[in-house]
């Protein structure tokens, strides 16, 4: 009873993310996000709007966004994350694998040259597949019946980024797992135990540097772009809300890169959709609400059954 205890008191709390920099809403990302919403308001002249400001807060889809968010830590820590694969896990695996194969070759890298080639490994190797599997939840029907839960809010909150239902996010974890692990087996493999990540808060340099100015302004009613050229390679707030609208769902899959949708043929440029009002949500899509936490969670294990017994004989 007292090790399950103190097994409970060394878990991070809900709050962790704000006060962890490699996560997203990480205190010092939401500040710059917020300072650069300042700036687009003032240099476009529009007033202040307390009363917009707090309707958007107050929505139903912010307050859903809020609750879920309790939710969704309590389901990863408790559930998912001891039952997972570990990166650590797969890396030795890889190690194992290659070593019974070829002798390791040890190569006379320079240290800061394998820092940053693995670094950039790294960020590309889980940025890659980040967009595969993003892409898939979305074209594969069964898988998008969990991954509609993130894309039934109407309103865009940067809390929406956690509204993902358990099996999507035991896949993403996995994902990381796995892609994470083979990277750096293959890297101790190649130049034994010189290895190392140039970080900035605990994360990845380049994952930083990407997300920290405007990450969490995908998910919110500012609509920031990079120009054409640059949107290119790089996924801008207004890039991952046309994502959002429910006539474009089929398009900018990427997380941080938009070369993968460019490369791949599913990039829409906001240039492209000037002028046209966002429509976020499901729309009339189905017979059920999306309004509360347990239709979050029961939703698509509703339309599971539902769709399996359609297939039965």
């Amino acid at each position: 009873m007292d090790a399950a205890l103190s097994g409970l008191a060394g878990l991070p709390t809900p709050f962790h993310d704000l006060f962890d920099g490699s996560e997203r809403i990480f205190w010092l990302y939401l500040l710059s996000s917020a300072l650069i919403a300042l700036a687009l308001m003032l240099a476009s002249g529009r007033t202040w709007r307390i009363a917009a400001l707090r309707a958007w807060a107050t929505a139903p889809d912010a307050r859903l966004d809020l609750g879920y968010f309790f939710v969704n830590w309590a389901v990863k820590t408790l559930l998912i994350a001891p039952l997972l694969l570990s990166a650590q896990g797969v890396a030795l695996w890889t190690i194992r694998g290659l070593s019974a194969a070829i002798d390791p070759p040890f190569l006379a890298w320079r240290y800061r040259d394998i820092v940053l080639a693995y670094t950039l490994a790294l960020f590309l190797a889980g940025d890659l597949s980040r967009y595969w599997l993003h892409r898939l939840m979305h074209r594969n029907r069964w898988l998008w019946l969990f991954h509609r839960v993130h894309h039934s809010a109407e309103v865009l909150t940067p809390l929406l980024f956690y509204r993902l239902h358990p099996v999507e996010t035991a896949l993403f974890a996995l994902r990381h797992a796995v892609v994470a692990g083979l990277v750096t087996g293959g890297f101790l493999f190649a130049f034994g135990g010189r290895l190392d990540l140039y970080t900035i808060f605990g994360d990845n340099l380049f994952i930083v540097v990407l997300f920290s100015l405007s990450a969490n302004l995908r998910h919110s009613p500012v609509r920031l772009t990079y120009g054409r050229w640059l949107e290119h390679v790089l996924v801008s707030p207004a890039q991952h809300q046309i994502h959002h609208d429910r006539r474009h769902l089929q398009s900018n899959f990427g997380s941080a890169l938009a070369i993968w949708d460019w490369m791949f043929g599913t990039l829409r440029l906001p240039q492209d959709l000037a002028g046209q009002a966002p429509a976020y949500g499901l729309g009339s899509r189905g017979p059920r609400a999306w309004d509360s936490i347990a239709a979050l969670l029961l939703n698509p294990v509703l339309d599971l059954r539902d769709r399996v017994r359609r297939k039965r004989p």
